[in-house]
């Protein structure tokens, strides 16, 4: 921990101009491509050493029938390097008549403390261990893990170990394709991946489902002059064909000027 803040206090205190994306993003969700399953809404900051994203999602159309979801999460940390070390992960989830809050911070040595109300009953078989969490990124971490990853190397490449509060799981890229995006506002490159979600633990019986999506597909915006490459598009085919798809694209570029730090 001391030498995480040694290496942030170093990036802070060498002066200079740089800058922040920030991103308002919008999607929208489809099964078959035409019954909606709901909206998704994810505003990032990204700076070369730090950032913060949020998240809100709410289901609508074929999902409602089923369990109706409203859900709120927030991430932050530091960049060191290019690589996303997690802080601070917040979630506050309404979903078929419950609530649930998780709240997820890394402590001294790289522990994990968490506050979950109310507490789950089953914690999977097995459950996921300290080092598991440990060596994870809570979910938005790591969409901005790959999504870092994918602007600074143009690859699809590489696994991403998550843990959410109970489920730990990898999320894998690979593959890679250039293609063209020309919607919602943004227009150029993308990546197009193959995305597998592997589930390790914290699984149940009755999580049988969550066990056997398919792989699925990912394609990043190749944003020029941007370290950050977002999603514009996710498709499975569980459940139902579905595609999480952008609607609306904005970015803004923020100058920050780092002051040098002078001896009296």
């Amino acid at each position: 921990m001391r030498a995480l803040l040694l290496a942030l206090a170093i990036a802070l205190l060498t002066g200079g101009p740089t800058h922040a994306d920030r991103f308002a993003l919008s999607y929208e969700g489809a099964a078959f491509g035409i019954i909606p399953l709901g909206q998704m809404v994810i505003d990032a900051d990204v700076a070369v050493d730090s950032y913060e994203v949020s998240a809100y999602i709410r289901s609508g159309g074929l999902l409602d029938m089923f369990e109706r979801t409203d859900l709120r999460a927030s991430a932050s940390g530091i960049i060191i390097a290019e690589n996303v070390l997690w802080r601070r992960y917040d979630l506050d989830h309404h979903y078929s008549h419950k609530h649930r809050t998780i709240g997820l911070e890394v402590g001294e040595g790289g522990a994990i403390a968490a506050e979950i109300a109310p507490n789950y009953r089953l914690w999977g078989d097995p459950p996921a261990s300290e080092e598991q969490q440990r060596r994870s990124r809570d979910p938005l971490s790591t969409m901005v893990a790959m999504a870092i990853d994918v602007g600074q190397t143009r690859r699809c490449a590489g696994a991403y170990p998550t843990f959410d509060g109970r489920f730990h799981y990898l999320l894998e890229l690979a593959g890679g394709e250039i293609g063209r995006f020309d919607d919602a506002g943004y227009e150029g490159d993308v990546l197009k991946c193959a995305l597998a979600y592997i589930a390790v633990s914290g699984f149940e019986r009755r999580d049988a489902g969550r066990r056997r999506i398919p792989h699925g597909e990912a394609w990043f915006a190749l944003a020029p002059d941007s370290l950050f490459a977002p999603p514009v598009r996710i498709a499975t085919p569980w459940p139902q064909r579905a595609v999480v798809r952008l609607t609306s694209w904005r970015r803004a570029r923020v100058d920050i000027d780092y002051t040098q730090a002078t001896t009296p």
